[in-house]
């Protein structure tokens, strides 16, 4: 959803944003622009958001929000240049995905009116797994040994029927398998080295940046939905997560010689004149 949203993005900005005219010019275009070259990028979109609503996952649709709120936050920079062109469009995109909302986000909202925000066996879960971590906070239990060490910590909090093999938690179950040094080292070598340098990129102003907005955004709706969910543990999204980070991480590099290139060409005509 927040890589297709990027890409529409990206459009409305080349074909209908940095363009000049009249606003109803720009509002003609901009129609345009959406019934040809945006209406299979719309129309995925469209499938993508009923799909996301009929699961009825509250966690994924929050997460999924903040996402695309940081995108559009990135978009909008610091420019001035096109800057009400992009609010029009960001908003617009908001109204739309509002309304599709009210249409298909009945399971949603069945979900939050019959269990709320929270779940108590969760919860009970996650206090469970944090006394856990006290009593190996060092060194751990070992990656991956969370279904044979949380039946050793188990009480009465939670019921007695079920298996519970992740902790819906991957923050918490990270700590408790590599202890709290080392599984801090993972996640900070994660979201320094690589969501950071995808963060900086996306504030530049110069070099397409498309790109590393979308693995920033990608980035938060992962970091946010794996506290409460264990979607990283899932093969095909941590792949999927990769490989999105990976591009904006290549993309961001190039965006960051573009910068020099361009600051090394301005000190050296500045000196020559």
């Amino acid at each position: 959803m927040i890589t297709i949203c990027g890409l529409i993005l990206q459009l409305y900005r080349r074909e209908a944003i940095n363009i000049g005219g009249s606003w109803r010019f720009r509002i003609a275009n901009f129609i345009e622009v959406t019934g040809r070259k945006g209406a299979v990028l719309v129309g995925g979109a469209f499938v993508i958001l009923v799909a996301l609503l009929m699961t009825g996952s509250r966690g994924g649709v929050i997460a999924t929000s903040l996402g695309l709120f940081v995108l559009g936050a990135l978009t909008l920079g610091k420019r001035k240049r096109g800057a009400m062109a992009k609010v029009g469009v960001i908003g617009f995109g908001a109204v739309v995905i509002a309304g599709v909302f009210l249409v298909f986000g009945d399971a949603v909202v069945s979900h939050i009116r019959d269990q709320g925000l929270d779940d108590e066996s969760r919860i009970a879960v996650y206090l469970i797994v944090f006394w856990s971590i006290l009593s190996a906070p060092l060194l751990g239990y070992g990656y991956g040994t969370f279904a044979d060490v949380f039946p050793m910590y188990r009480d009465h909090s939670i019921g007695v029927e079920g298996v519970w093999t992740q902790a819906h938690n991957t923050y918490l179950e990270l700590f408790q398998g590599l202890g709290l040094i080392f599984g801090a080292m993972l996640i900070a070598s994660v979201l320094l080295l690589l969501v950071g340098k995808c963060l900086k990129a996306s504030i530049q102003s110069r070099g397409s940046v498309t790109v590393p907005r979308v693995a920033t955004s990608v980035a938060v709706l992962i970091g946010v939905h794996a506290l409460v969910d264990f979607s990283l543990q899932i093969q095909a999204v941590a792949i999927t997560f990769m490989a999105v980070l990976g591009a904006g991480v290549a993309q961001s590099e190039t965006v960051r010689l573009t910068a020099h290139e361009y600051a090394t060409s301005s000190l050296r005509n500045s000196t020559t004149f």
